[in-house]
């Protein structure tokens, strides 16, 4: 049996058509900001609801559809009962999808360990948001090239590998681009079955397969810094490797192909080929096989990936010395201020002298407020704040 589904998943995403405020004060806050900016709010809910009325007339209870025909349910006229009771039937609706996914996700945890280890610590991390690069067909075996950059995992790609399929179902063809919403898997008596849940477009995927197995990789360290100082661009490729360190293995993965890389020399080495770069071209080739690709489109530093993980933010839980804290948590050199902030989250009780001091100096503005109040419930929560303290934050306390 299943948790996951298409149709369980456009249940959830129905019920959240039309959001709408919780309480009195926050509609009094939107009426007054509406008027500020000269704006008809009432007229601009309607056109909201009318957008997704005929989707709310299929999935409401029907205690709601009066409110949905006189396009009163998102306006601030709605009865304080009726409201509470449409946002209480929201809760309801994301609590059950919770429960569908900790069920599912049960599932996988049991199911996963029939399988290698490598799978198991590509299951270990999620994969929610990543796309398929490339899909390829060998006989009877499938190998899924997954990209998981756009999502949460540690790893940059993955390489699954279906063997011995022995079914697969869909209702609309994977293809390359789509991304990963949801992922379910069970052990069955003869191999396992994997369902995802893909987007752009919508689709529910389900193979079932005697084998399956992993491979992945991870971006060079020096990757991770050049994209977050947006200098990728502006590096060569030369430039590139020569900062990688020659004691890692490095791969070749592209669109087209993935190959291990023998040797960065002038022509490249593969493994059974090599990379010439030929005017504003980059030729690969492997066998028989040549693959071109223009640089004016693809940047050839993208396509090298190592399997040695090197954390690139490692720096920022390094802790800094008790005696510099509080200038590093109210300076502006960003780097030292996350490691002061992360030092203070770490040891509340032993730095609550300092955290006080601290925050007691701090200004609350519109760019720091959401850090403000994380921090600020983390050391309330921890039971050190000051009095004093806690009346200056309590607007982001929760």
């Amino acid at each position: 049996m299943w948790n996951l589904s298409k149709k369980v998943k456009d249940r959830f995403l129905k019920s959240n058509l039309l959001p709408i405020q919780e309480c009195d004060q926050d509609w009094e806050i939107a009426l007054e900001e509406a008027k500020k900016e000269g704006e008809n709010l009432t007229e601009r809910l309607k056109a909201e609801l009318e957008e997704v009325k005929d989707e709310l007339l299929h999935v409401l209870p029907s205690r709601f559809i009066p409110y949905i025909e006189n396009s009163t349910l998102n306006q601030p006229t709605l009865p304080k009962q009726v409201r509470e009771d449409y946002l209480q039937w929201i809760r309801e609706r994301h609590k059950e999808f919770e429960q569908i996914l900790d069920a599912a996700y049960e599932q996988t945890k049991w199911g996963v360990t029939y399988l290698p280890t490598t799978v198991q610590e590509v299951f270990a991390e999620s994969l929610h948001d990543s796309t398929i690069q490339r899909i390829e067909r060998q006989n009877n075996t499938l190998h899924l090239y997954i990209n998981t950059e756009g999502g949460f995992s540690s790893k940059s790609f993955v390489h699954f590998i279906f063997r011995n399929i022995i079914s697969e179902e869909t209702d609309e063809p994977i293809q390359v681009g789509q991304w990963l919403v949801y992922k379910e898997l069970k052990k069955i008596d003869d191999g396992f079955s994997f369902r995802v849940l893909f987007e752009c477009p919508d689709a529910e995927w389900t193979i079932t397969m005697k084998e399956m197995d992993a491979q992945y990789y991870y971006r060079p360290i020096f990757y991770v810094t050049l994209r977050d100082e947006n200098k990728i661009e502006e590096t060569s490729f030369a430039e590139y490797v020569a900062q990688l360190n020659p004691a890692y293995h490095y791969w070749l993965i592209t669109p087209d192909v993935k190959c291990y890389i023998k040797s960065f020399s002038r022509d490249i080495i593969l493994g059974n080929g090599k990379i010439e770069f030929i005017q504003n071209k980059m030729v690969v080739t492997v066998g028989n096989q040549c693959f071109t690709y223009e640089l004016n489109k693809y940047n050839p530093i993208e396509f090298i990936y190592t399997n040695v993980y090197e954390d690139p933010y490692a720096y920022f839980s390094k802790p800094v010395p008790t005696e510099q804290l509080e200038e590093a948590a109210l300076s502006n050199e960003i780097k030292l201020k996350v490691r002061a902030w992360n030092t203070m989250h770490a040891n509340p009780e032993e730095l609550a002298d300092i955290i006080n001091h601290v925050l007691g100096k701090m200004k609350i503005t519109e760019e720091n407020e959401m850090m403000v109040s994380v921090f600020a419930n983390h050391f309330y929560k921890a039971g050190i704040l000051s009095k004093a303290v806690i009346e200056k934050y309590r607007t982001v306390i929760d």
